[in-house]
């Protein structure tokens, strides 16, 4: 009778989760904060890194550089950033080495099957519809604007002027490439400026721009001293910089990253 009546209150606390037996583990976060215009790789990176650490997930924002270098100087709680150079030159009081993981490159992108436009020098012409990321402290809007600048030796003057006034108001408040993308795709732009690796042949197609006039932008990985999982987080960096990650960095159209240490820009 006793045994009856002891199984008979085991089961009941078992029904109730009453019993002793630990619960499981709960899952680890990474939370990462990423230039939109690496958007694609890092989703395929994010699905590695988890595939080998079982219980942990990387928390992805795909945001524009002067909004990821707004939120390291915040110190918050950020394990992983990836971001261009012109971040990184800001953020070397709050972050720990940055290594160099790619190269990006300026390119036109216009909508497949796209005529107005056959060079860059066509941007000024009138009624012609240029993306830009025109929003406050957009890395990639600070890039497009110092390609015009250095395309005005050939062009004239006023080049890059006449090429943003015919940036659409919808531009103007834009951070991201990805935003810039969805403004081209939904036919608020005629041609962009943006990055080659950004180009998805099913959907645009590229009009070089001059080697004279274009910029090559470095971007690195680096674990904010803020972090709260460092040593995890350094995970991500070996596995973006590795062999595996730099080939698939390339099949993305990314060019190598520079070889040696990060150099950061003297102090004013």
């Amino acid at each position: 009778m006793k045994l009856l009546l002891r199984a008979a209150v085991l089961a009941s606390a078992c029904a109730l989760g009453l019993t002793t037996m630990p619960a499981p583990a709960a899952d680890k976060v990474l939370n990462a904060e990423v230039a939109s215009s690496v958007r694609p790789p890092f989703e395929q990176f994010a699905k590695i890194y988890e595939s080998k650490h079982k219980g942990t997930t990387i928390a992805a924002k795909y945001l524009g550089g002067g909004v990821i270098q707004a939120d390291v100087e915040a110190d918050g709680p950020i394990d992983i950033v990836v971001v261009g150079k012109n971040q990184v030159d800001k953020l070397t009081s709050h972050m720990n080495t940055p290594v160099a993981v790619l190269t990006n490159r300026e390119a036109l992108i216009v909508r497949r099957g796209e005529t107005k436009i056959k060079s860059l020098k066509d941007l000024a012409n009138p009624g012609i519809k240029v993306g830009m990321a025109n929003g406050s402290g957009s890395a990639v809007g600070t890039l497009a604007r110092q390609l015009l600048k250095n395309a005005a030796a050939d062009y004239g003057a006023d080049f890059p002027l006449k090429v943003r006034q015919n940036s659409p108001d919808y531009f103007t408040t834009l951070q991201s490439e990805d935003d810039v993308l969805t403004g081209l795709e939904k036919g608020q732009a005629d041609v962009m400026i943006g990055f080659v690796s950004s180009i998805d042949p099913s959907k645009f197609q590229s009009i070089p721009i001059p080697d004279k006039y274009n910029i090559d932008s470095v971007y690195y990985i680096f674990v904010p001293k803020s972090a709260k999982n460092p040593k995890e987080a350094g995970d991500m960096v070996t596995l973006m910089t590795n062999a595996q990650g730099q080939a698939i960095l390339h099949s993305h159209r990314y060019l190598p990253a520079p070889k040696g240490a990060y150099v950061p820009p003297p102090k004013p």
